[in-house]
């Protein structure tokens, strides 16, 4: 018997998951970005310095990748290879959609 998150999963087009994945890490992302003082001021400092929505977007999906790579590599030296083959998997690779959502987003509230 397949759960209603299932049916619903199974009846969504491959560019409908891919949006819903991206925004739902966007969202995410955002949380942590707007409620720590030192991440905000950082968002806001790159938000200036952006011409557009992808030079912004370029900036914030560097920046992930450069840190997922950071936690990587810790957690293999930590912990295990194993480890952090998940860790990878889970942040590394997001493409750029998110940062666009993200970058689009933060420079409609930095306008207001």
């Amino acid at each position: 018997m397949s759960t209603l998150a299932q049916v619903q999963a199974d009846t969504m087009s491959d560019e409908v998951k891919r949006l819903v994945i991206a925004d739902q890490f966007a969202t995410e992302w955002l949380l942590v970005a707007e409620n720590d003082r030192d991440s905000y001021e950082q968002l806001r400092e790159s938000a200036r310095e952006a011409d557009n929505i992808v030079a912004l977007s370029d900036v914030l999906r560097e920046e992930w990748e450069n840190l997922a790579e950071q936690v990587t590599e810790l957690v293999r030296d930590r912990i295990s290879e194993t480890a952090s083959l998940f860790i990878a998997q889970m942040l590394q690779g997001q493409g750029s959609l998110p940062f666009d959502i993200i970058a689009r987003q933060t420079l409609d509230n930095f306008k207001n």
